[in-house]
């Protein structure tokens, strides 16, 4: 039986994709030492994981070999296919390529996996999720493509949802403590682009660890929040409902839009475009040109998306065979 969509978390997953096309804009400006950049990236990523886990609750119940089998086919192929284009088309270290080439999927591809090892483990899954979170922080390739970190990320969206009408009883708080941290957290200067977590790490700067869990944490619950809230207030004024179902119809295209924005973005665009010069302003740069570019493009992405995904070739190769 098909589950039926949360509209507003559709609208939280266009959200993440474009915090991803904004974010990655912000290369055409390193020498601006953006603010609103190095905000984005303390939640982005940690908010994408946490809605995959949320929505990996079926996909954890069916054995390994099967899951192993549809992931490869939704997230590796993907990979594979865009790491032969980025190498043929781009050229540059083929290593970096292997390693670094659409990254997430790669991580969210392990993070299922070891998940649905934990599951199998015949105590309680909130314990083996602390069990082998525990054990990635500790082996020493525990941190290769943020594994580790997102991983926490994971195991709390799939929680969120086992759990969900506890968490929807007390969302209210939970929403209002997360918007006061978030926002004291930016005043502090603590929402800072997350780093690798090792050992090094966790001896020696182990605050430093917990604020950049807490960081992610809290900035998803608060855009997951600020999602529903705008559903709620203005979900049934017709004009603003139908584009709010437009923008979460993008949401739908995520893993489509973050393969295309690699081409575009990150291999194209910021290599070729440098915004060295100021324009008019550091402050409206930062704040305005950039954020303006990385929507557009994000845009400009999914309709190449929906102008491609009929092409089933393409859809198989780039898009995980991605039916919507």
């Amino acid at each position: 039986m098909k589950q039926s969509r949360i509209a507003y978390l559709d609208l939280v997953k266009f959200v993440a994709i474009l915090l991803v096309c904004v974010g990655h804009c912000y290369v055409m400006t390193q020498a601006l030492g953006s603010s609103v950049r190095a905000v984005i990236y303390s939640f982005h990523m940690p908010l994408f994981m946490l809605l995959c886990g949320y929505f990996s609750t079926r996909s954890l119940k069916i054995p390994i070999k099967n899951l192993f089998v549809k992931k490869s086919k939704q997230l590796l192929v993907p990979v594979i296919s865009c790491t032969v284009v980025t190498v043929c088309l781009y050229g540059g270290d083929v290593y970096r390529e292997i390693i670094g080439c659409v990254w997430f999927l790669k991580t969210l591809f392990v993070c299922y996996l070891i998940a649905r090892v934990a599951k199998y483990v015949k105590i309680p899954v909130e314990i083996t999720f602390l069990l082998s979170w525990v054990a990635l922080l500790i082996i020493p390739s525990g941190g290769t493509l943020m594994i580790n970190f997102l991983y926490f990320y994971f195991c709390m969206g799939y929680l969120i949802h086992k759990y969900q009408t506890g968490f929807q009883a007390y969302r209210v708080p939970l929403f209002c403590v997360s918007l006061f941290f978030f926002i004291f957290a930016v005043c502090m200067h603590w929402t800072i682009p997350c780093e690798k977590v090792d050992l090094n790490l966790l001896i020696y700067s182990p605050m430093k660890f917990v604020t950049q869990i807490l960081v992610g944490l809290s900035g998803s619950i608060v855009v997951i929040g600020i999602c529903e809230l705008i559903y709620k207030i203005f979900g049934k004024k017709r004009i603003v409902k139908n584009i709010l179902s437009r923008l979460s119809t993008v949401g739908r295209y995520t893993l489509g839009i973050y393969v295309i924005q690699t081409f575009i973005i990150e291999r194209t665009l910021t290599a070729f475009v440098k915004l060295n010069e100021v324009v008019i302003s550091s402050t409206f740069t930062d704040f305005v040109l950039i954020p303006l570019i990385g929507s557009a493009l994000c845009f400009v992405c999914y309709y190449m998306v929906r102008l491609t995904q009929p092409i089933k070739i393409i859809n198989i190769l780039f898009y995980g065979g991605q039916k919507c």
